[in-house]
């Protein structure tokens, strides 16, 4: 008997007008069969095939493909993604003889063209070649939107635990325990959810302090009691425009216990809920933060301001090549005074740059020059003067607590200095909170004065140990932490913050009698 592993993963944002293909995958993570066991990332199929090792359990790779966040996946790309996935499994099938199990890790909020729930359906391919009887467990990024279809598909869901995301390889420990043990008879697992109407700004939920912080630890305690084996908590990434959109509590329970399980997904959701407003989140405008560079003595070595330009954040799906803090930079004059560092997506900038040579000078449009983007009400390429410092191949690898040991690559890239402000400009879009982005090109973020980082939350694993303080900006972007500037057209209403509604158990999808009919259709009770 073996168990089937594999991973899809993509983050998509609905508003960014770029659209992903299977490329994206290629060029970044996609790996066939027994290669998917050389992986060095401490991701959640290293601690998966780590807990099998160690229970002396036999596994089946399926194939491991991800790709960095971007706007919707093409219907093409998708279609093409789906007839892979069903004719691995096959192989993978035959290959097993029997399958005893299967363990997938999806994200959970990947969106396709023409197909919102893009996750049930890859898990439903997987239900259809393993089996209606086979344990099926699957782990979600903890900004995942779950559906019903979903959880209808699988015996268990198991998400991330931490935002800043530091334990991908003990999520994939947590999954195999679930699973191992449903194989061997020793649970009967069900899954229960109960969804809300609401997003919350990803700039405010971490799991080490505040608001969620405080949801966690009454999670823990539902499980210390038994009420569940395993509990995650999805506050939905606020950037998808879609129907079944809202942040989800999830048990995973003992069928033994049943009743249990459904009053816990229920206490958890209405804490959710009453904590709503406190997940609201401080933003800085950019003459605030001018004032308050101007404000710090340059003396006082504690450590870079670091400024997040999270509305411009390639790994929360936007573009990355907005200019609005260097246009404030540029306009303020600090640039003459202080040692900046920020990033910008602009593969025509980077093209000009590599084509003068180190040392030139030259005048770059730089800025809004992505798909979709350039002359859109979020501005215009910016004429700027500067020097080419430095030139890279792009390749560099993560160092810190965001899938440590993963290779990223931004495409060719170049260090643009005007004045004291060093711009890195980039090919592609990757994920740019963590301090090896910088380094890589011979940028050192603790001699710099500020630092931006195009990023909501995951850049504290590692910036915040270097900061002096650390700020969020008000900036125009696709993956705006002012989540009611979204134009968003598709979610159920109401729904929390684009309204204030008082409670969410009568809310004509999400309410607390209309979910539990549902359960009840599909056979929980």
């Amino acid at each position: 008997m073996k168990i089937l592993i594999g991973s899809i993963i993509q983050e998509s944002n609905t508003f960014s007008p770029v659209r992903s293909t299977m490329d994206d995958f290629y060029r970044h993570h996609w790996l066939m069969g027994e290669a998917v066991r050389g992986i060095t990332t401490e991701n959640e199929l290293k601690g998966f095939l780590e807990a099998a090792g160690e229970e002396g359990v036999d596994t089946v790779p399926v194939l491991s493909a991800n790709a960095v966040s971007s706007g919707m996946l093409t219907a093409d790309a998708f279609r093409e993604m789906k007839e892979v996935l069903r004719r691995r499994l096959q192989e993978a099938v035959r290959e097993a003889g029997t399958v005893g199990g299967v363990y997938f890790a999806l994200h959970g909020a990947m969106v396709a063209e023409g197909t919102d729930d893009t996750e049930a359906e890859l898990a439903g391919i997987i239900r259809q070649t393993a089996g209606p009887g086979v344990p099926l467990v699957v782990s979600l990024d903890l900004h995942a939107n779950v559906t019903r279809a979903l959880v209808r598909q699988v015996d268990g869901l198991v998400g991330f635990r931490t935002y800043p995301h530091t334990d991908f390889y003990e999520t994939g420990k947590r999954a195999a325990r679930l699973l191992f043990a449903a194989v061997r008879g020793e649970i009967r697992p069900f899954v229960t959810m109960r969804k809300l109407p609401l997003i919350v700004p990803a700039e405010n939920s971490q799991s080490t302090s505040g608001p969620f912080a405080e949801l966690w630890m009454e999670a823990e305690k539902g499980e210390a009691r038994g009420d569940s084996l395993v509990t995650s908590l999805f506050p939905m990434q606020p950037w998808l425009d879609i129907e079944e959109a809202g942040s989800t509590v999830v048990v995973v329970g003992d069928a033994r216990r049943r009743e249990d399980g459904v009053r816990e997904a229920e206490r958890l959701a209405d804490l959710f809920w009453s904590l709503r407003k406190a997940f609201d989140v401080r933003l800085l405008s950019l003459e605030e933060m001018i004032g308050l560079v101007r404000s710090c003595s340059r003396a006082e070595r504690e450590g870079p301001l670091v400024f997040s330009d999270s509305a411009d954040s390639p790994s929360a799906g936007s573009t990355g090549d907005s200019n609005a803090v260097l246009k404030a930079l540029l306009e303020s004059g600090l640039h003459r005074s202080r040692s900046c560092l920020l990033t910008m997506v602009d593969p025509a900038a980077v093209d000009r740059a590599v084509e003068a040579g180190v040392g030139q000078e030259l005048v770059l449009p730089l800025g809004y020059v992505s798909v979709g983007s350039a002359g859109s009400r979020f501005g215009l390429p910016l004429e700027v003067k500067g020097r080419v410092r430095r030139i890279g191949d792009g390749r560099f690898t993560l160092q810190g607590g965001y899938a440590k040991n993963t290779e990223a690559f931004m495409g060719r890239c170049a260090v643009f200095e005007t004045g004291r402000v060093s711009v890195l400009l980039t090919e592609r879009p990757t994920f740019s909170g963590d301090p090896a982005m910088y380094r890589s090109m011979g940028l050192e973020p603790l001699d710099a004065d500020v630092v931006v980082v195009k990023s909501a939350n995951q850049f504290r694993a590692d910036y915040g140990k270097l900061a002096r303080s650390i700020h969020i900006l008000d900036t125009p972007g696709y993956s705006s932490a002012n989540l009611k500037s979204l134009p968003f057209r598709r979610v159920n209403r109401p729904f929390y913050p684009l309204d204030d509604p008082d409670d969410w158990t009568e809310h004509p999808l999400y309410g607390r009698t209309k979910q539990r009919k549902e359960e009840e259709t599909d056979g929980l009770f």
